[in-house]
């Protein structure tokens, strides 16, 4: 049942003042830790506002914008400013434009990426969003240094000076808390963010530890707390660097918690070194701090790519390894196995025998009932080979419906004897026409001492051959 217009209406409605109510209080927290006029340790509603263009695109332009504005008036009434009215509307919209500028460019263009990704480039989307976040920030800073200039709020030696610390401040609170911040507001737009996820969940719920995550948090605030707090007492510059260790317990985290607790203490750990440096009040050291929290940060992202680049390393190891068809060996992995076999050999070590077979007719079977039939003759031939032979043997596809079996510890007689037990063996197929019987022809060598795979692929081949001119459904051995 649809939605009546009016209730959707009222819906977007209560999102978009939802949306707007928590820009101005993440943008009141900034004021709050405020450590110069305008700038404060890291701008929380940095990451919002990317946030919400890269989620939302256009549709976030109004209540940023909106916020703002609000934002703007609320500091001049803080002021107790006696500028008129228009001259107030005037420059707030000149200081709203300036972040809403910065931030809407960024966000949308970090949105038009998204559709390219694969889903498997977790660290090309990482290193994306880290770059994106760079230039945006900096954008926003100098639009920002010089509205207020504009505005007579600053001059250009004043501006010169803090676009520095402003870039630094929201380039902390973008880099943190835009991938919390995309999290928070697709649950209140119910927007899809598959693409912020690693494509490993299983392998994330079995390495997930909540339980912990308690103690683990704990860890990292006590952390925080005393760095800062004996950075304050010493008044040493080398302190500081000491906040950078704090990466170590967060990539515990990132490497036992899911997505959202990784990214949820992320936003702890920010918001309490920025209380925790507003407390104390070590201005001197402000810039190390702001960058140790893009640090931290960088390193939780490239630290949440490490499972998903594993997961692919498998899978690609997985595909040079195992045929997608019938789920044998591959031809490279039989001729790496074979060759690293007969490195190994000494003369003691053989008897060592190669089979190489075919199934007949097999351009009949995919010409008279179809491609989905001929592989599921590929399938159920090399599984019926697998099954009967010994687990130390070796079964590979070796190229369109020819396959090869590495057999050691048999001589040329006791090949042949395996190789007529295949041939036996094999099934029949069922087709619209009825069960249709596979056959196959065999060609079998005894590998010699000194023997290269290739030379001895090359006499089984041969052998092949005689099988085929012999009228097929046979084996011949060489």
């Amino acid at each position: 049942m649809t939605t009546p217009p009016v209730q959707q209406f009222s819906a977007s409605v209560a999102r978009y003042a939802a949306f707007i109510a928590m820009w101005l209080l993440v943008w009141w927290a900034a004021m709050l830790m405020e450590y110069q006029p305008y700038i404060s340790l890291w701008y929380p509603p940095a990451g919002l506002s990317l946030a919400a263009f890269t989620l939302m695109g256009y549709r976030a332009l109004l209540p940023v914008l909106t916020a703002t504005l609000i934002a703007g008036f609320w500091m001049y009434l803080q002021l107790g400013s006696t500028l008129p009215f228009t001259t107030q509307l005037i420059n707030t919209l000149i200081l709203a434009a300036g972040h809403t500028l910065a931030y809407g460019l960024g966000g949308l263009y970090f949105r038009h990426t998204i559709s390219k990704w694969d889903i498997q480039q977790l660290p090309q989307r990482i290193l994306y969003f880290l770059v994106i976040t760079l230039l945006t920030t900096l954008l926003a800073a100098l639009f920002g240094s010089t509205a207020f200039v504009a505005i007579g709020a600053m001059s250009w030696t004043d501006a010169n000076a803090a676009w520095l610390n402003w870039w630094v401040g929201d380039l902390a609170g973008a880099m943190v808390l835009t991938p919390f911040f995309i999290l928070l507001l697709s649950q209140l737009w119910d927007y899809d963010v598959s693409w912020l996820r690693p494509n490993v969940q299983s392998f994330l719920q079995e390495r997930a530890h909540t339980r912990l995550w308690s103690h683990k948090i704990t860890l990292m605030l006590v952390l925080v707390a005393t760095i800062i707090t004996i950075d304050y007492l010493y008044s040493h510059a080398a302190i500081a660097y000491f906040i950078f260790f704090i990466s170590l317990p967060q990539m515990w985290i990132v490497f036992t918690e899911r997505l959202e607790t990784t990214l949820l203490s992320l936003a702890i750990v920010s918001v309490f070194i920025a209380s925790w440096f507003g407390f104390y009040g070590v201005d001197n050291h402000a810039l190390t701090y702001q960058f140790a929290m893009c640090v931290i940060a960088a390193n939780a992202y490239f630290g949440l790519s490490v499972p998903s680049l594993l997961s692919h390393n498998r899978k690609l190891h997985h595909q040079t390894r195992i045929d997608a068809l019938t789920h044998v060996a591959t031809r490279s992995h039989f001729i790496q196995t074979a060759e690293e076999k007969l490195r190994g050999q000494r003369s003691t070590d053989f008897p060592l025998s190669l089979i190489v077979f075919d199934i007949d007719e097999f351009k009949t079977i995919n010409d008279t009932f179809g491609h989905l039939i001929g592989d599921q003759a590929l399938i159920m031939a090399a599984q019926s080979v697998r099954t009967h032979i010994r687990q130390c043997d070796l079964i590979a596809r070796f190229g369109g419906d020819e396959f090869l079996i590495l057999l050691p510890e048999q001589n040329l007689a006791q090949a042949r004897a395996t190789a007529e037990r295949l041939r036996e063996s094999l099934p029949a197929i069922p087709t619209n026409e009825g069960m249709v019987q596979i056959k196959a022809s065999f060609g079998i060598v005894e590998i010699a001492p000194g023997e290269s795979i290739n030379e001895a692929l090359q006499r089984a081949d041969q052998a092949l051959l005689k099988a085929k001119r012999k009228g097929r459904d046979q084996v011949v051995s060489s």
